[in-house]
């Protein structure tokens, strides 16, 4: 892993012919990290493109990866790649898994990724994960990614999790809110609640500043 995590000393040591000489007799032993993390974005990259018996098999490939693979970053990097063509029932499938991984970084991916899938079972993950997890980060992305899945049973787990006095739970509720409804009531809470409670509520006009800022370039 010295190669991919040392930072600016990398780019130093591609010089070094002491530890060049090194790196060679890794390379020949097998795969290195860095070369590995390389390969899965080469393969992020072409999945979406490639015709449906590629696809299968790079699927497959990846699969069998992350069933033995150690490393936190790449079991991440597998995610990235799946979510690439996630609409397959086998690339949800190993990401469904991914979804009680060890670690909170792949845990994140995955509650990212399962937003562009709303099959029955991708929906039943991410509530379990928005639910569950016990790492915040991942229950709030999980919550927001939920607003693509519109199914009763999402809207009443939303609406409950207004009541949760989490100014960022209510936060990522009412974007998930959002995007179920086509509604946009900003991150008043209230509105939310009534809205959802059948009331005939008027959308909150954006501010100047937001309505600028929306037409900004390079916004997250």
């Amino acid at each position: 892993m010295i190669g991919c995590v040392d930072g600016p000393l990398f780019e130093l040591k591609k010089w070094n012919p002491v530890i060049q000489s090194q790196w060679k007799k890794d390379r020949e032993r097998g795969p290195v990290y860095s070369q590995r993390v390389d390969e899965m974005r080469l393969v992020k990259a072409q999945l979406s493109s490639m015709a449906d018996a590629e696809q299968e098999k790079w699927v497959g490939t990846i699969a069998s990866v992350v069933d033995k693979e150690t490393s936190i970053e790449l079991r991440r990097e597998a995610v990235l790649a799946l979510t690439e063509v996630i609409n397959r029932p086998d690339a949800a499938s190993t990401v469904m898994k991914l979804s009680r991984d060890k670690s909170e970084k792949v845990r994140l991916e995955v509650a990212k990724s399962l937003r562009k899938n709303t099959s029955a079972e991708t929906t039943q993950t991410l509530l379990a994960m928005a639910s569950t997890d016990s790492n915040e980060r991942v229950r709030l992305n999980a919550t927001e990614s939920l607003g693509t899945h519109r199914t009763n049973e999402v809207k009443d787990y939303l609406a409950k999790q207004l009541n949760v006095p989490n100014p960022a739970m209510q936060y990522s509720v009412s974007q998930a809110l959002k995007e179920f409804t086509g509604q946009d009531f900003r991150g008043d809470v209230s509105m939310w609640k009534r809205y959802l409670g059948g009331e005939a509520v008027e959308p909150v006009s954006p501010s100047l500043a937001e309505t600028i800022q929306s037409y900004l370039p390079f916004r997250r």
